[in-house]
């Protein structure tokens, strides 16, 4: 099915008419459905950057690999190009079927990628119509009106482009895609692997140093609580022996008692307060550090995909994400003091980055 629909498509491309299917004109047919692929994939690379850059008020270097490509617009284009070309002259056709079949390549795609990495890189659980979070209705619109401007507007000057381009070259610069391509492949899938287990690494560290903290915070609370009823009990029956001295002083016996019981008791409330200070801003200064040397153990390219994927999650651990993220993206406070005035002459939103999609 497929080869008669790419056959099917062949027959109504300038200069790639196919009588006979031959080798050498299927090779070539499948050079030039790579080339538009990847200018595709370019596209769409522009076209995410630029969202999600105004979205997070930074530049985004999106997509999955290195180099400016989003290989899911392109696969998406590639088959559009196959499977609608023959439908050209039927625009509710071609949106309706372009609209599904990105649909169904993206929820594949995220499934896909979810089981080999344990992570989803986008969630669209946020959007009204959506299914499980892979999908949405939004988006289902986007692509069909993406696939009709393809296949009826883009591609027709596409082919025309690409005809006027010699032979060698498309040769050359296919064979150099291909190359460099597979090397950014590689690479961003070798630095990213393992990542769900530095993950899991991540979580044993910070349930242990929580434990330590909870001790240590149980140990400080005990120790404020029972100053009070020392204080409070001591005060109250010095306030009662007072009054019981003498019916007639009592109001100046008791008053002059309760005064102190105030004082003691202020004194006891300003020592729960401060010993149970204490452990919270020990807290928050062990995990700084403790994300510090986390965040320093990750590969360039697992930061570069926490960085670059705003709603990019794994089972178990997107709060810890979350707070990578944070200080992956965020201007440190060091940096605001020494940079002075020239720092908040920039970007006003640069120091308060945030991670919504």
């Amino acid at each position: 099915m497929i080869a008669s629909a790419i056959t099917a498509s062949a027959l109504t491309l300038p200069a790639i008419a196919l009588p006979a299917i031959a080798l050498p004109a299927v090779a070539f047919l499948l050079e030039k459905l790579f080339l538009w692929g990847v200018l595709y994939s370019f596209c769409g690379w522009v076209y995410e950057t630029i969202l999600v850059s105004v979205q997070e008020r930074r530049f985004v270097n999106r997509g999955f690999l290195n180099g400016p490509l989003c290989p899911i617009y392109g696969a998406g284009a590639v088959l559009g190009i196959v499977l609608l070309t023959p439908l050209r002259g039927y625009p509710v056709t071609i949106f309706f079927a372009g609209a599904i079949g990105a649909c169904l390549l993206e929820y594949v795609t995220s499934w896909t990628m979810e089981k080999l990495f344990h992570a989803r890189w986008w969630d669209y659980s946020n959007f009204r119509f959506n299914l499980n979070g892979r999908i949405c209705l939004l988006g289902a619109i986007v692509f069909g009106i993406g696939g009709l401007l393809i296949v009826e507007v883009t591609q027709p000057v596409v082919y025309r482009v690409t005809d006027m381009v010699p032979q060698q070259w498309l040769h050359l610069a296919a064979v150099v895609l291909i190359v460099v391509t597979a090397i950014d492949l590689t690479v961003t899938v070798v630095g990213f692997s393992g990542f769900y287990e530095r993950l899991a690494e991540f979580a044993g560290e910070i349930r242990q140093t929580a434990g330590g903290l909870r001790q240590t915070a149980g140990e400080l609370r005990q120790t404020a609580v029972a100053a009070v009823p020392d204080a409070v009990s001591g005060a109250v029956s010095g306030a009662v022996s007072g009054a019981a001295e003498t019916l007639y002083t009592v109001a100046g016996a008791a008053g002059s008692r309760i005064s102190v019981a105030g004082e003691r008791l202020g004194t006891a409330v300003e020592q729960v307060r401060r010993l149970s200070g204490t452990p919270i801003a020990t807290a928050n200064r062990m995990y700084d550090r403790l994300y510090e040397t986390l965040t320093g153990m990750l590969s360039g390219q697992q930061k570069r995909m926490i960085r670059s994927f705003p709603h990019l999650r794994a089972n178990g651990y997107t709060d810890i994400i979350v707070q990578l993220r944070k200080r992956l993206t965020e201007v440190p406070a060091e940096s605001q003091d020494t940079s002075g005035s020239q720092q908040t002459s920039g970007d006003p939103h640069r120091s308060d980055t945030r991670n919504g999609r």
